[in-house]
């Protein structure tokens, strides 16, 4: 039975957190519905958020937030988490039927992971990296004070870590949001009945477009639909087709969208939108103990250079030049457009998070370290909140038009951190030496320093 302090900690909590070995009881009230620049409505459409709520979910937020500790409101180039001492203190937090704090919840203030360090002799592995304060922005997304940076999340880790750490493994992890091959059957018999489009006849094409189309589905893999990992990558794939769109500003001044790009008197234009890691090598000591790992670099790219990467294939046939001056902006200006909007931050943390948990389960490091995780690996114990699943998205929220050319963006994000780790992971005996710093920790906090 999870304790709730008071109504207000229940909506917060709600919101960008986790329930501990229970349920909680759901109103239509309940604020799991809109968060990350997106609504979910009751049947798994998702719309943009309206200002008004994102407001109301940023005050709230802000007045659940709770006091930061000492020491934890610093920023630091270097914190250690301890996954036995963080799993300790979980359990005696669920054995009391108490609320995990923000402390936890917020990983520490970490926004990244430098380095995995096992310490066999502890049996226990640090999670090291940067961090700092943590405070509430006014659309309720979770940032660093001093940096703006998104704040890795406790819940998005434990949810691809369980994910790796099941018999059935996923290939990869991603979402898309694109037509079935139904809808595009039924658009292109629509447009051999429209050769050509005047005055006369343009509003019986659009509205007859919008029937074919319907909405779009949403398709998830590799993790939990209803986790807030998933949520992240479902806002992160519809806000970029907005952007592309110019359904909603970037708000970075050198990421335009794609439509003021392209020039075409095509009926109907689909441009293919993808957001990808591009994982640098990883690193290791020479006994395998202390591992590191940099920042992915987030491509994004066309249709066909996404196709060209998943086959190791250069792709021929016509080039989208307007696609491509695009997609080279929004990688160009990515770590501005992930400090305007979170969400792109907190798809980036999700896509290292991936690759400290795919390392984990590949080189079997918790075994190695001799490291039980007792209750953060386990789905009953500790549950991680259902959200509402999004399911679809409507035509007219992925859609724009210029003069008689529909546009409607379609693509997603992909996630798969194996390919580096089968063929980028080396020997580095420089970090041998950095070893000695990296394991040192001071009292028994499951956080230092």
């Amino acid at each position: 039975m999870v304790v709730v302090r008071t109504m207000k900690y229940f909506f917060a909590l709600v919101v960008i957190c986790f329930g501990i070995a229970g349920s909680f009881a759901h109103d239509a009230s309940d604020l799991r519905f809109v968060g990350n620049g997106i609504d979910i409505d009751a049947k798994g459409v998702v719309f943009p958020l309206s200002e008004e709520k994102s407001e109301a979910l940023g005050r709230m937020m802000a007045n659940a937030l709770e006091p930061l500790p000492e020491g934890l409101d610093q920023k630091v180039p270097l914190r250690k988490i301890s996954l036995k001492k963080l799993d300790a203190q979980v359990k005696a937090i669920v054995d009391q039927n108490e609320l995990l704090p923000d402390t936890i919840r917020c990983f520490g203030g970490l926004t990244s992971i430098d380095y995995i360090v096992l310490v066999p002799e502890e049996n226990d592995i640090l999670l090291v990296g940067p961090a700092e304060g943590w405070r509430v922005d006014a659309a309720g997304n979770m940032v660093g004070r001093q940096s703006g940076q998104a704040i890795l999340a406790l819940e998005d880790f434990l949810t691809i870590l369980r994910a790796l750490n099941r018999p059935a493994l996923p290939r990869s992890v991603s979402c898309s949001i694109e037509p079935t091959p139904e809808t595009q059957a039924r658009v292109a018999r629509l447009q051999q009945r429209f050769t050509s489009l005047t005055a006369q006849n343009a509003d019986a094409y659009f509205t007859a477009l919008e029937d074919a189309y319907g909405n779009n589905p949403i398709t998830i893999a590799g993790v939990s639909p209803s986790s807030r990992f998933a949520r992240i990558l479902v806002a992160a794939d519809f806000q970029m087709k907005r952007i592309a769109l110019g359904l909603e500003p970037s708000q970075v001044r050198n990421i335009p969208s794609y439509i003021s790009l392209v020039s075409s008197s095509r009926l109907n234009i689909s441009p293919q939108f993808w957001l990808v890691p591009e994982y640098a090598v990883v690193t290791h000591d020479s006994k395998g103990l202390t591992w590191r790992l940099a920042d992915p670099k987030i491509r994004t790219l066309s249709n066909a250079d996404y196709l060209s990467s998943q086959r190791n294939t250069r792709q021929t046939g016509g080039t989208d030049r307007a696609a491509l001056h695009w997609c080279s902006k929004m990688e160009e200006h990515y770590d501005a457009l992930a400090k305007a909007l979170p969400v792109f931050g907190e798809l980036r943390n999700n896509m290292k998070l991936t690759l400290v948990a795919a390392l984990i389960h590949q080189e079997n490091l918790l075994q190695k370290a001799n490291c039980t995780l007792t209750i953060l690996l386990d789905d009953a114990k500790l549950k991680l909140i259902d959200y509402p699943i999004p399911k679809s998205v409507t035509y007219r929220s992925v859609k724009s038009q210029s003069g008689f050319s529909t546009i409607v963006a379609c693509g997603g994000i992909e996630i798969n951190p194996f390919s580096t780790l089968r063929n980028n992971a080396r020997l580095d005996h420089r970090i041998d030496s950095e070893r000695a710093r990296l394991v040192q920790t001071t009292g028994d906090e499951w956080w230092s320093p």
